[in-house]
């Protein structure tokens, strides 16, 4: 997905530091797995958090500002573009910088590099929740945000290329939802599991990120068979978008959409939406690039795949 240039500079960012990878965030492809990376954008957001609204952030409360009550803060949305191959066990720089505030939320731009090469970018959109919903951001907290923003901007010098604000939603899934699982050309059901609960009692982001990656895993094996991590032409995850539309306690199962968004020369789009009953709780969308496995480059979808992924198709596809 297209992302400013500046977006790459680590001078660019606010807040740098450095992450270490775990043997546990590898693949079987031998580089940090893409959920992985999407946690390790959200340790760097929760880092930012801490630094700049308290202490308490990680538990969704905001040191020293009031919220509506029973409100607290949480992810409304986030989007990851994976540049390049990361590895374990050499550590990630990271640079995070707030982007954008409005009546609604606000936008966090997060960068991961490593070997001085920047290999992911991650948006992420945040704002008030209470009972499930989202809520107009708190005018004490929106201010304190504004006058975060604009001493950010007094403190670095101007990048060129640097975002306005209707760049900072561009890379995040619109808020859409395919209303029932009936309405999706293929459903799974996905177990929730004890460690898929977050700080506050509701579904984790990084579960949100995992059962986004799981359906789409289980749809590429269900549309080309089991042998087809060996087949001459494969799927690399370039970019992964995720939406709440609701934020609860898990279900004991969620129940899945899965269908397809999009079909290019040299990629594809997987979507998937996470339903508790009838209940549309989150969507995701995927983009893959399709590459030759033996080089690891671009290469052409063969029309045997689009002949398979044809029946999947989501209307207006």
């Amino acid at each position: 997905m297209k992302q400013q240039p500046w977006r790459r500079l680590p001078s660019a960012y606010a807040l740098p530091g450095t992450l270490q990878p775990r043997i546990t965030d590898v693949d079987r492809w031998q580089h940090l797995n893409n959920v992985a990376q999407i946690g390790l954008h959200g340790e760097a957001l929760q880092q930012w958090l801490l630094a700049t609204l308290g202490p308490d952030a990680w538990r969704g409360a905001v040191d020293g500002l009031a919220l509506p009550p029973g409100a607290h803060l949480a992810l409304q949305a986030n989007a990851t573009d994976f540049l390049a191959e990361a590895y374990y066990p050499a550590p990630l720089a990271t640079g995070v910088r707030l982007l954008a505030v409005d009546d609604a939320g606000f936008t966090v731009g997060s960068a991961l590099f490593q070997h001085g090469t920047c290999v992911g970018l991650h948006q992420a959109r945040l704002g008030l929740w209470a009972d499930g919903q989202p809520l107009a951001l708190a005018p004490p907290l929106q201010a304190s945000l504004q006058a975060r923003l604009q001493a950010v901007a007094a403190a670095q010098p101007a990048v060129a290329g640097d975002a306005s604000a209707a760049d900072t939603g561009a890379a995040l899934l619109p808020s859409h939802a395919h209303t029932h699982p009936d309405h999706w050309p293929w459903q799974i059901s996905i177990n929730a599991r004890f460690a898929d609960a977050d700080a506050l009692g509701q579904t984790s982001d990084h579960t949100l990120a995992r059962c986004a990656e799981q359906a789409r895993v289980q749809f590429l094996t269900r549309v080309f068979g089991a042998n087809r991590v060996t087949e001459p032409v494969g799927f690399m995850v370039a970019h992964v978008a995720l939406r709440w539309h609701r934020r609860q306690p898990a279900p004991q199962a969620w129940q899945v959409g899965i269908g397809v968004q999009r079909v290019g020369e040299r990629s594809m789009a997987v979507r998937s939406a996470l339903f508790d009953g009838d209940s549309c709780l989150a969507e995701s969308n995927s983009v893959m690039v399709v590459i030759d496995q033996a080089t690891r480059r671009p290469s052409a979808l063969p029309e045997a795949s689009r002949t398979a992924l044809a029946p999947y198709l989501l209307p207006g596809a």
